[in-house]
């Protein structure tokens, strides 16, 4: 592999990536709305429809990790995919079921609450579904894109891939509440269904990496990448967190003059773009300890921020802050993380780093629907603030200290310093010193 990164393929497969995340980050926004507002669902039936899809991921992610090593990555994904894309429609089933009272589990666990209703248990399922399929695309994508780029350009790489997540949040979440506001749900399933073809449509057109496959037998050790462990339980945190703007800032802001739910994901989105611009050039060059020590207090002071927030100057400030911040620190985790790994160990390593991902996301949806029953949204986000302190300890006194114990310096960047005559570089980028 040569050093160029703009290829046809990886330019296509970005592209793909853009139109299937806004699919996606349409429904992130606009569900807690449509569940609320048209099922009349109470909050922690919105966490717990929500956190379905996490569950499913957890459950199946190891298991993709192994599969993209073992069988190969283009038809592992792709079937996954194909799945992901076709499950957008699933959600159209509880209008079949509009206006019945009848109330599940009544007589179980969730007697105390009132059960909950037909159409939103059918919800349940369909975020379970898709959260099946969304661990095979999530991490074939991840593995697919460090596959396509040049290892002296993977910081780079991976964060103009991220930027295309970046540039759906920038737009997908407006777009789903717009949708909402001016028709129903039923419109969004059936425009996310359409876009989401299309996205698998374009792969369709690409040349995937050549990828020799392992054939290993199965077992915990070939699911789960223990390198991928430390970082990827400072990613956890930080998803528990951000499980409280990502889900409740749509009924956050509600009450709150001159602040809209659109413009504060547009917010974020666009600064979490403009900042990756930067940081995988800024990772390549110096390693990241500089960028990450940039971001943590950004996402602290943004938590603090958006539980200050009366008004939109510190509504807004909490967006740039955390668009900033979880800008940089995710594209620098999961290049941290490739740089520990031989190519037949990478679907581990991003499965266990996106498991990590899902694990924070649904448990934190849950913790924060039912923490903010009791004491409020805004208690919630100071909460939030001091989770990412928590976070911000465990990788100063723990994964940063990993990453440069167990950095492997890949054969093919070795080769291709040399042969530009410049060991002096390779020394100073590609081994950063603690």
């Amino acid at each position: 592999m040569g050093s160029k990164l703009w290829t046809k393929d990886y330019i296509i497969f970005c592209l793909s990536s853009l139109v299937m995340f806004f699919a996606f980050y349409s429904l992130i926004s606009a569900l807690p709305v449509y569940l609320h507002d048209e099922l009349l669902a109470r909050n922690w039936e919105v966490g717990f429809v929500l956190s379905a899809y996490a569950l499913a991921a957890v459950l199946l992610r190891p298991f993709c990790g192994y599969a993209l090593d073992a069988w190969g990555r283009k038809w592992v994904f792709m079937s996954g995919f194909l799945v992901f894309c076709l499950l957008f429609g699933s959600y159209l089933l509880p209008s079949f079921f509009e206006g019945s009272e009848r109330k599940l589990f009544e007589n179980s666990f969730l007697a105390p609450v009132g059960g909950i209703s037909l159409g939103l248990m059918i919800l349940v399922g369909v975020r379970f579904l898709h959260g099946l399929s969304w661990a095979i695309v999530t991490s074939g994508s991840q593995t697919i894109t460090v596959d396509l780029v040049p290892v002296s350009r993977r910081g780079e790489g991976l964060a103009y891939s991220g930027l295309m997540v970046s540039l759906a949040m920038a737009v997908g979440p407006a777009f789903g509440l717009w949708l909402l506001e001016i028709t129903s749900g039923a419109e969004l399933f059936v425009i996310t269904l359409v876009l989401s073809l299309l996205s698998f449509t374009a792969v369709c057109f690409m040349k995937f990496p050549v990828y020799r496959a392992t054939r290993s037998r199965i077992n915990l050790k070939a699911m789960v990448e223990k390198t991928s462990i430390p970082i990827s339980l400072v990613c956890l945190i930080c998803c528990f967190s951000n499980a409280s703007t990502m889900t409740f800032v749509a009924i956050y802001c509600k009450d709150m003059q001159g602040c809209s739910a659109g413009v504060f994901f547009f917010i974020t989105a666009l600064s979490t773009t403009m900042i990756r611009l930067f940081t995988g050039k800024a990772f390549d060059r110096y390693g990241p300890k500089i960028p990450m020590t940039t971001a943590f207090p950004c996402l602290i002071l943004g938590g603090i921020c958006m539980g200050s927030a009366k008004g939109p100057i510190l509504f807004y400030t909490a967006s740039v802050l955390m668009g900033i911040g979880n800008g940089i620190i995710f594209p620098c985790c999961v290049t941290c993380i490739n740089n520990m790994v031989r190519p037949t160990r990478r679907g581990a390593a991003n499965a266990t780093y996106s498991s990590a991902i899902d694990v924070g996301i649904g448990s934190g949806i849950i913790f924060f629907g039912i923490l903010s029953s009791y004491s409020g949204l805004r208690f919630s986000y100071f909460i939030s603030a001091l989770l990412y302190v928590l976070a911000y300890l465990l990788y100063l006194l723990f994964a940063q200290r990993h990453y440069f114990k167990n950095l492997i310096v890949d054969k093919e960047l070795t080769e291709s310093k040399l042969n530009s005559g410049s060991e002096e570089n390779l020394n100073k980028k590609a081994v950063p010193v603690p």
